[in-house]
């Protein structure tokens, strides 16, 4: 009886394990799991520029314009993306406002951004957002600001006063 009962508590330790184990290495792959995810972008209006400028070609897409991969979601009025030998290098974002989310890792979960203007810079996984932005995150709270960028990869966020307006951060109390 004895052994028997500590079988069953070995074997549900050995889950716990396992579904930690996989809930840890399925979060820190989401962002290499994003890039290697399909890129869809949908938008009521279309223009591909096939000439090559500087190694680069060009996709606009305007009016009512989305963006999907993987857990990258991302709504705007006008999109132009930058394409390269590697893929998809660049996208530059306007809209009144553009609204992005998407799962960074485990441990700083979801972010959600509003901004009128994003330049995400697939590649260096790197944004830059101007113009009324408000970013939203588990770890880093609120944060608001006309100028904002964010590294992905490092998760540092920097913002810098533009226009008298500085830059404003607010951390929630940790609830009971």
């Amino acid at each position: 009886m004895l052994k028997q009962a500590i079988k069953q508590k070995i074997k549900s330790s050995n889950y716990l394990v396992i579904i930690t184990l996989m809930t840890f290495s399925t979060g820190i792959l989401a962002l290499d799991s994003d890039k290697e995810a399909e890129f869809s972008l949908e938008g009521d209006n279309f223009k591909n520029s096939p000439a090559i400028e500087g190694g680069l070609t060009q996709i606009k897409y305007w009016g009512n314009v989305s963006i999907n991969q993987g857990t990258l979601k991302i709504n705007s009025d006008d999109a132009i993306v930058f394409n390269d030998s590697e893929g998809v290098s660049k996208v530059l974002l306007t809209g009144k406002p553009v609204t992005m989310e998407q799962i960074v890792d485990v441990e700083f979960g979801k972010i959600d951004i509003v901004a009128n203007e994003i330049d995400y810079r697939v590649a260096e996984d790197m944004l830059y957002m101007s113009g009324s932005v408000l970013i939203k995150s588990k770890i880093q709270g609120e944060m608001s600001g006309e100028k904002i960028t964010m590294n992905l990869k490092t998760k540092e966020i920097k913002g810098e006063k533009s226009d008298n307006q500085r830059v404003k951060l607010i951390i929630k109390p940790k609830s009971k």
